[in-house]
């Protein structure tokens, strides 16, 4: 099952994926920050694959919170820029409740003016969930002296045989980065717009659907 999420469409909400089928969530919004709740229960064998652009304006919380059951998967991905003085806090947790079960959770973002941004959340493996796998990434870029970011991921590991790991960052762009564009002529700004244009676009990869992708892409270029 394939399903988008625009605007409007964001609120409190949950899913479960059946045995063995797969669900594709695509999350868009280019308008108010809508504060949710989106729980998905993936079952046996299934998969669950998600990705979020959120370059709206505003402050609240999201939260997404994953159940894998026996053998299932999650890929999750998203992309979040906080600008002016908006508030932004993404909660994202994968619970790894039965064995063999794997999950990547990617959180990139970007702030600067007097934006605020915070990623968080768990990534569980319970006890008897053994061969599962989980990773969780959390990056922020800060642009200016007056905007925060704050990277928080945390690993809870009740068993042996697993595969577990998180990174978090957050910190202004590689200046080694920002160098080598100046040395082939670049502008400042336009060596840090291109880079996070690379830091921020993987996320449209992630979109099934072309008319949306086109759109996060269009976003994206317009918000850095």
């Amino acid at each position: 099952m394939d399903l988008v999420l625009l605007h409007d469409d964001i609120k409190d909400l949950q899913f479960e994926v059946k045995e063995g089928e797969t669900f594709r969530l695509n999350i868009a919004n280019f308008k108010e920050f809508k504060p949710c709740k989106i729980e998905i229960n993936v079952r046996k064998n299934a998969i669950f694959e998600g990705a979020f652009a959120d370059l709206s304006h505003g402050s609240g919380k999201a939260t997404i919170i994953v159940h894998l059951d026996e053998g299932a998967s999650c890929d999750w991905h998203l992309a979040s820029i906080g600008a002016s003085d908006d508030r932004k806090i993404f909660d994202t947790s994968v619970f790894h409740d039965e064995p063999k079960s794997k999950a990547l959770m990617s959180n990139y973002g970007i702030t600067r003016d007097h934006g605020r941004l915070s990623f968080s959340g768990v990534s569980e493996i319970k006890k008897y969930a053994r061969g599962s796998a989980t990773r969780q990434e959390a990056k922020i870029i800060i642009f200016d002296p007056t905007s925060v970011g704050k990277a928080a991921p945390i690993l809870n590991i009740d068993e042996n045989d697993v595969t577990a790991s998180h990174s978090a960052s957050c910190g202004k762009l590689n200046e080694d980065h920002i160098f080598y564009l100046l040395s082939r002529g670049l502008s400042l700004a336009e060596a840090r717009r291109l880079l996070t244009l690379g830091y921020l676009k993987p996320v449209v990869n992630y979109f099934f659907d072309e008319s949306l992708r086109e759109q996060v892409d269009k976003a994206i270029e317009e918000g850095v």
